[in-house]
């Protein structure tokens, strides 16, 4: 009921006339004014100045049709998120993700948001870290997981994850194999690492410096799965990375060790936004998925935390 008032308040405002509004609105002339004595009468001061020729709104009237508008703004805009979200059927999420997030992270998260809205289409670039935030950047992207240490110029940082290095070990069925080996130990035998577009390259280096070797890998590659592949065929070790707090993977094939060195810097994984776009709605809503995954890991590594200093 208030909102046809309102709608009445605001074209008699617009035509400073009642009888023009009326006109607009396919309403008789009478039943408008009556409304507007009506609610002068409720509130108990004038809306309108009745001039000679026409009608003013008064300051009580002002604020009740500046009300009434912005009221009026608000309900499209809430109108337009609800169709959107029902658009939800269908769509597409543009995703850019960092090569190291590809075998564990990012099929965990997409797995939850398929299951919630299977008719959404996931596009997703696997990409060098920083390539990523170029990504996202260009628009190519809605957002990006990517390793690239801060600053990101461009783009802001919505949520992240400390992520530690992880030796992968050819699995040796029935021989009972370790959840830690140091540095030292990994380093003794062949290694597979990746090239200096991963960062998880940079950690293997600070490793090996940490201990004073120069390395020779016996096989240095852009492809974290056929690093994953050659260190299955018993080839030497490899690396990977797992979020703080996260159980180690298990894998026919290979077998996962903790790296026993506090020393070593974590990777950290962020999630970027370009903050000049204005996102669909399913693409906020796929990204709030992520968030809320990276949320349980941040809690996860605090509990793990605080279990190791018992």
């Amino acid at each position: 009921m208030f909102s046809r008032f309102a709608h009445y308040l605001d074209e008699i405002a617009n035509h400073g006339s009642i009888r023009k509004a009326a006109e607009k609105l396919n309403v008789s002339a009478s039943a408008i004014n009556k409304q507007l004595i009506s609610a002068e009468e409720e509130f108990g001061v004038a809306l309108f100045e009745r001039l000679p020729r026409g009608m003013r709104l008064t300051s009580a009237g002002e604020l009740l049709v500046n009300g009434y508008r912005e009221w009026n703004k608000d309900l499209s805009r809430i109108k337009s998120e609800i169709e959107e979200l029902k658009g939800l059927r269908r769509g597409e999420v543009k995703i850019a993700a960092s090569q190291e997030t590809v075998p564990d992270f990012l099929p965990a998260v997409i797995a939850r948001f398929t299951k919630d809205h299977p008719r959404i289409r996931n596009a997703i670039a696997v990409e060098d870290s920083d390539r990523v935030r170029q990504l996202v950047r260009d628009g190519g992207a809605d957002f990006g997981l990517t390793f690239s240490p801060l600053p990101l110029p461009g783009v802001i940082v919505t949520r992240s994850a400390d992520f530690h290095l992880i030796a992968m070990l050819p699995a040796d069925p029935g021989t009972e194999q370790p959840d830690s080996i140091s540095i030292g130990e990994f380093f003794k035998k062949p290694t597979i690492v990746p090239d200096t577009s991963s960062h998880l390259r940079d950690v293997v280096d600070i490793a090996a410096a940490r201990i004073d070797i120069r390395f020779q890998p016996v096989l240095t590659t852009n492809s974290l799965s056929l690093m994953r592949s050659m260190v299955r065929e018993g080839c030497g070790f490899g690396v990977t990375a797992i979020a703080s707090g996260m159980s180690l993977p298990h894998e026919d094939g290979l077998h996962y060790s903790r790296i026993a060195d506090s020393g070593l810097p974590p990777m950290v994984l962020s999630l970027i936004v370009d903050p000049r776009r204005n996102l669909s709605m399913t693409s906020i809503i796929a990204r709030r998925y992520f968030e809320e995954y990276l949320d349980e890991i941040a809690v996860r590594a605090g509990k793990a935390s605080a279990l190791s200093l018992e």
